[in-house]
């Protein structure tokens, strides 16, 4: 299971202020409230309303161009919706503001890139400054270790394949156990190895955080324990079954 420290996997790491408690003993909860959002004329989903607890991993489902992205943008804090609200509460606080619920997310995406001329090492640093975040070494070696990062430290963004850059992605997201982890198409690009490591750090983190995953891909919303349709602007409190869902159209 994660542990308070945030290397996903890791048993031994620490937040320098050792402020943070293991699982969900403070509240944490995500609040949607009639939420709407256009581009321009364009209607992209319309009064969606939702509240999830710690250790929920809610599915996002939905066709292309039914929103699911620009939820979670939202949810990051990165995109102002037209209407509505998004409130989060969590250790650190309980605010309806943007600027605050981005600082309490660990987000991956397919539109967020990375810095082609930084190498593995680098990015991992960086994010750990961010966050205020300083594991011992070997907590960051378990870590590499398991995702298959260990071999690729030194080499930069611009000399790896697509697999692996995903693969440094999720790292990232889940780096320092944010209370909100989004992640947007995670398994895109993964080979075998790849998504069951992704899978792992999902089931390890959840206990101690929201998780939002949005995707179409059966295998990623099969370790959902909420569903959200954005076409039918529906809430489950049940996975996605994504043949019976198929079979009604």
């Amino acid at each position: 299971m994660p542990t308070a420290g945030g290397i996903p996997g890791s048993h031994r790491s620490r937040r320098a202020d050792n402020g943070n408690k293991a699982g969900c003993a403070a509240v944490i909860e995500l609040r949607v409230e009639h939420l709407s959002h256009r581009y321009g004329t364009t209607l992209v989903f319309e009064d969606l309303s939702f509240a999830i607890e710690g250790g929920t991993v809610l599915g996002c489902i939905g066709r292309n161009g039914s929103g699911k992205s620009t939820l979670l943008r939202i949810v990051a804090g990165l995109l102002l919706p037209t209407h509505g609200t998004v409130e989060f509460a969590c250790a650190n606080g309980r605010s309806s503001d943007p600027f605050w619920r981005r600082q309490q997310c660990g987000i991956t995406a397919p539109a967020i890139a990375l810095y082609s001329e930084l190498s593995v090492g680098e990015h991992i640093e960086f994010h750990c400054n961010c966050r205020r975040y300083y594991p011992p070494r070997s907590a960051l070696d378990e870590c590499l270790a398991e995702s298959g990062l260990d071999r690729y430290y030194h080499h930069r963004i611009s000399e790896l394949s697509s697999g692996i850059v995903q693969r440094l992605k999720l790292l990232l997201a889940f780096i320092g156990n944010p209370p909100l982890v989004l992640l947007d198409e995670p398994s895109s690009n993964l080979d075998t190895d790849g998504i069951a490591v992704m899978e792992r750090w999902i089931r390890r983190h959840a206990s101690s955080a929201i998780i939002i995953i949005a995707t179409n891909v059966a295998s990623d919303l099969a370790l959902c324990t909420h569903s959200v349709d954005l076409e039918r602007r529906t809430f489950s409190h049940a996975p996605i079954n994504v043949r019976a869902r198929a079979n009604q159209e």
